[in-house]
């Protein structure tokens, strides 16, 4: 079931066999176009799931089931802990299993006890969408997590676990929540529900509304990226980025740890 969810949850399964656009194609090409072509065209991929995004999986998955069947998210995910149990992980230094077992018992349970009566009215959980956009050649597709009212506005919800606070400039400026308001257009707001795996476990809300400008905005920018992608123009963008770059090694010419990182999946 976990391994199953290492896919890219902002795209649909059932459009992955046809040419599209997403939110996350988006940016990883912004971020660096050679790590686009080595993750989408060559298909490398790491040979070891990185802990942080198993666990923000394993937690997505919690919420999907308690908005879709009412079913009690803390005792889904220590179940799906379980299994992640019995996986080769990669853990940071400063996480193990066991710390992030309990880290995720702690949001789950402190998210139905302090944040979870703030929603009704939930209109979808894990909800797939597809975009057809006169000034896009391909589809633009993605999943929003909820869609509720959240203290009486209807509202767009993504989930997000993270090490520290979001920053307010990252709520203003996120491409993923404008890409979610088109999806969405009768949504009066946006908001992210940032899980902060801290010592002492915290939930955070950050609200954002976008104008018709800053739609446009971020149609423009995707027509561009998507043309850039169209005509094959993948180049590399040093930065301090490259220091957690899966695809370091291959940007060194560092064949041996190409071999011990990464796979290639056919």
């Amino acid at each position: 079931m976990i391994q199953a969810a290492l896919q890219d949850s902002e795209e649909p399964a059932s459009s992955r066999q046809t040419p599209f656009l997403s939110h996350s194609r988006i940016s990883r090409y912004l971020l660096c176009p050679e790590q686009y072509r080595l993750y989408y065209i060559e298909n490398l991929k790491p040979k070891l799931p990185a802990a942080s995004l198993v666990f923000g999986q394993a937690v997505h998955q919690a919420l999907a089931v308690l908005f879709q069947s009412q079913d009690d998210p803390v005792r889904f995910f220590m179940k799906l802990w379980e299994e992640v149990n019995q996986l080769d992980v990669d853990y940071s230094p400063k996480e193990s299993w066991e710390k992030l077992r309990v880290t995720g018992q702690r949001l789950l349970d402190k998210f139905i006890h302090e944040q979870a009566q703030r929603l009704g009215k939930v209109q979808a959980a894990e909800r797939v969408f597809e975009l057809n956009i006169t000034c896009l050649d391909l589809p633009f597709v993605g999943v929003i997590d909820l869609v509720a009212d959240l203290d009486g506005k209807k509202t767009v919800v993504d989930f997000k676990t993270a090490a520290s606070s979001y920053e307010d400039h990252e709520v203003a400026l996120s491409d993923q929540l404008t890409a979610y308001q088109l999806a969405e257009p009768d949504a009066e707001q946006t908001a992210l529900c940032v899980f902060v795996k801290t010592k002492a476990p915290r939930i955070e809300w950050h609200l954002a509304e976008r104008t018709g400008a800053q739609l446009v905005e971020f149609l423009a920018k995707v027509d561009y990226v998507a043309r850039e992608i169209a005509a094959r123009r993948f180049y590399k963008r040093p930065g301090r980025w490259c220091s957690w770059c899966d695809f370091l090694p291959v940007c060194l010419g560092d064949s041996q740890k190409v071999r011990e990182t990464l796979v290639q999946i056919r």
